[in-house]
């Protein structure tokens, strides 16, 4: 869980707060604790992994506020942009998206700075993905000449990079930096580099990895910043500048927008003021908290969790969550909130009126003997994600069939739900060159496929890389496993995009078609940078159960 380490007297000023009194209490209501205070610095955990506004000071201490005096707002006195940001057609493949603006009348001060550099590493490492989907500069704004140029350069191309001794070209930045060497993966498919210049031609950064020493180093004593937010998610990028510009609002900085014209002809204005309303009937609340909905002041606890426009009309509640948060989805979502507000500790509890005795679901214990026979014969288990990528599912690896997509996913990484779990065993095995083969993975989970009146299935998976993996050695397990369940296993041909054409076939136990078996195509393979050949197969638990 996320981390963040504050000076003790920049988090009572934010937080408008005289003394640490009650402070463990009160984080309670931003699924956060205290995890180590002194005279000097407080340390807090966050255990919520869909608020990325709260691993920042300035979001933990915007949360205590609305708690004690209710909701604030927040960007609402925004000026129409005066300056631009052009986004170039090369940068599509690289790293597409870019969000800014500018911060002004508030004074840097060391607090505040150190506050700066926190929020930009801890957002970008964790809800960035290590700066691929976000990742965060900023700049002094007399420094900078508009409009900005967002485009892709040569890796001969030289600037003198933050805390560097001279200019450096980008390929050298990459080999001989610190950022440079831990950021390099990023870009090490592509032949040129994203640059970010000014309307004079001055470097500002070379993201996602490091910024100009000459008008990208921001020191105490600032008064006007811009910040920009580029990567590969737009959600990630513009719910990441919106964050950190209702955070310099905060301190007391004016926020200016920033337009952003796209080769396409589109145009953003950022930061993105995010309206996502949620709406819950009274019954539904009632039946989730136990108490009648009637009888709360349902405003002011929504309130109190920094919500606007809240509306309780004929038997349901209606709000708007603040701009910086976009983790509400369901109805579900509000209720929690509310719930928050209360206190769980305020709360009646409510003993069981049933008692039953628990035991395993059939389709757990049909996983578990099936493991264990595939343990038997030499493989190993993975546990991936039920949610991944549209590209891992269907570009990669070319299922035929799209995976169901996620409405407002908080990233594209997690955009989809599996749909099949060849995916995710072939990911492992592009990161486990290293180690020793042969390499027998399988994976058992749960999918969502559209199969009749059927949506959830549980499948079983083996991907088997031995330096030279064939079809039988994947026929071979199966066939072990069918024996041992006593069932029969036969083929018949299949053509599929995933396979080698004549090395794939259709799985039938006892006679019914049940999953997929072959050795996986090159050009797979290679989208996964996987050297070595690779068979798998995938089925059904539930064809196993004999």
């Amino acid at each position: 869980m996320p981390k963040i380490e504050i000076p003790l007297g920049d988090f009572l000023s934010l937080a408008e707060m005289d003394n640490t009194d009650n402070l463990e209490k009160l984080l309670e209501s931003l699924k956060a604790e205290l995890d180590g205070l002194n005279e000097k610095t407080v340390k807090i955990e966050l255990n919520d992994t869909n608020r990325p506004d709260l691993w920042t000071a300035e979001g933990v201490a915007r949360g205590l506020r609305c708690w004690k005096n209710g909701a604030e707002s927040h960007l609402d006195s925004l000026s129409d942009p005066a300056v631009h940001i052009d986004v170039h057609s090369d940068l599509k493949e690289i790293r597409p998206f870019i969000a800014a603006f500018t911060a002004t009348g508030w004074k840097v001060d060391d607090d505040g700075l150190e506050s700066l550099i926190t929020a930009q590493e801890k957002i970008a490492s964790s809800f960035g993905k290590e700066r691929k989907t976000a990742a965060i500069g900023f700049y002094p704004l007399d420094e900078i000449s508009f409009p900005v140029s967002y485009a892709v350069t040569s890796p001969e191309t030289g600037f003198q990079p933050l805390g560097g001794e001279g200019e450096m070209t980008l390929a050298e930045i990459l080999l001989k930096t610190e950022a440079g060497l831990k950021y390099a993966g990023l870009l090490s498919d592509f032949q040129k580099y994203p640059i970010l210049r000014d309307s004079s031609g001055a470097v500002l950064s070379f993201p996602p990895v490091i910024n100009s020493h000459s008008t990208g180093r921001v020191v105490a004593g600032n008064s006007r910043l811009f910040c920009e937010v580029t990567g590969t998610d737009w959600h990630t990028v513009n719910l990441t500048a919106t964050i950190l510009a209702c955070n310099l609002e905060d301190r007391g900085a004016v926020i200016g927008p920033v337009e952003i014209r796209y080769p396409d002809g589109n145009v953003t204005v950022t930061p993105v003021l995010y309206r996502d309303t949620l709406t819950a009937t009274l019954e539904e609340i009632s039946e989730m908290i136990g108490t009648d909905a009637e009888e709360l002041d349902i405003e002011a606890l929504l309130s109190k969790m920094d919500y606007s426009e809240i509306e309780i009309g004929e038997g349901s509640v209606t709000a708007v969550m603040p701009p910086y948060r976009r983790d509400g989805i369901h109805p579900r979502d509000l209720m929690e909130d509310i719930v928050i507000a209360i206190g769980l500790n305020n709360m009646e509890p409510v003993l069981p009126s049933e008692y039953t005795v628990g035991s395993a679901a059939p389709v757990e214990i049909l996983a578990r003997s099936v493991k264990a026979l595939l343990v038997g014969a030499g493989c190993e288990e993975i546990m991936r994600p039920v949610l991944t990528s549209f590209d891992k599912i269907s570009t990669r690896t070319k299922t035929p069939e799209p995976p169901i997509r996620i409405n407002n996913p908080m990233t594209a990484e997690y955009g989809v739900v599996s749909n099949t779990l060849l995916p995710a065993l072939l990911e492992v095995e592009s990161s486990s060159g290293h180690a020793a083969f042969p390499h027998r993975l399988f994976t058992v989970g749960e999918v969502l496929r559209r199969t009749g009146d059927t949506l959830c299935h549980t499948q079983m998976n083996l991907a088997v890389s031995t330096g030279d993996g064939d079809f039988g050695t994947v026929h071979s397990i199966l066939g072990v496993i069918c024996h041992l369940r006593g069932l029969e296993l036969s083929l018949k041909p299949l053509d599929d995009a995933r396979f080698i054409p004549g090395r794939s076939a259709v799985i039938l136990i006892d006679g019914e078609e049940a999953g997929i078996l072959g050795e996986f195509h090159p050009g797979v393979l290679e989208a996964w940078g996987i050297t070595v050949p690779v068979a798998g197969f995938e089925l059904p638990l539930e064809s196993l159960r004999g």
